[in-house]
């Protein structure tokens, strides 16, 4: 289950949209509910609000929140290389 505190990290990295690229990862992982249809963005968000429990969603959150977070320093030190800093 992902707490408030780790919601308010999240979001910050994030954004406020995020489905789509935790639908991207589910899809890449074959990842889909019981009766095997692919998850909708209304259960990821209310997996990411803590109203509902899914170990696969959650690490789907968490695996984007990763590839988030390396894009946005790749970024910085590409930035931090052209301008000499």
């Amino acid at each position: 289950m992902i707490h408030k505190e780790q919601r308010r990290k999240l979001k910050e990295i994030l954004g406020y949209h995020y489905t789509d690229g935790v639908l991207k990862i589910l899809k890449e992982n074959k990842i889909t509910s019981r009766n095997g249809k692919p998850y909708g963005s209304s259960m990821i968000r209310n997996v990411f609000n803590g109203l509902n429990e899914n170990e696969d969603i959650e690490n789907a959150i968490i695996e984007l929140f990763i590839r988030t977070q390396e894009d946005v320093k790749e970024t910085q030190e590409i930035r931090n290389r052209i301008l000499g800093i």
